[in-house]
């Protein structure tokens, strides 16, 4: 390894000790997700549901959200009672309730997006326009040099599995964070 590529890797390692830059780069992925209901949690995951489709029934909903249908009441009653979602009686069929996010739900769902985009902006503050694409482009290039390591990833899960069911620790001695 040469020493440019050495301070190039200490470089995004202090960037990925950085909470302040990891909170960002979880919250961007976050908000990338939330239309993918599948990768975010509990009631949040309902919420950016709705915030998608609104006015669903609870058994769209579990079949959306692929969940039990007593977690999605829980989760409903539990939204209901914060002030996030209503209930309203469907106009077809009065024996059935459509879920719909509140003002106070579509808030929740425009803050996060927005404490999202501030972080990710502090943190880019300063780049021009053209440093932010150079650096678009070459993350761009790195991230494939990495997807092409799908199996040494699968090698170390398994050696980090092996080593932990034996009861040894990982040997660090090559990483000097």
């Amino acid at each position: 390894m040469t020493n440019e590529t050495q301070e190039t890797m200490m470089l995004f390692a202090k960037l990925m000790q950085s909470r302040y830059f990891m909170t960002s780069v979880w919250m961007t992925l976050g908000k990338r997700r939330s239309h993918d209901f599948a990768n975010t949690k509990g009631k949040y995951r309902l919420l950016n549901l709705l915030s998608e489709q609104d006015g669903l029934t609870n058994a769209e909903i579990v079949e959306l959200l692929d969940i039990r249908p007593s977690s999605v009441s829980l989760q409903v009653k539990g939204l209901e009672e914060e002030g996030y979602v209503s209930r309203q009686a469907s106009a077809a069929d009065k024996r059935v309730s459509l879920i719909y996010l509140t003002d106070k739900g579509r808030q929740v769902i425009a803050t996060g997006n927005s404490e999202t985009d501030s972080i990710s902006e502090d943190i880019l503050a300063g780049l021009s326009a053209s440093e932010i694409a150079e650096l678009q482009r070459l993350l761009t290039k790195i991230t494939k040099n990495i997807d092409g390591q799908k199996m040494y990833d699968e090698q170390i899960d398994r050696n980090m599995h092996f080593q932990h069911q034996n009861h040894k620790s990982w040997n660090r001695s090559r990483f000097p964070w």
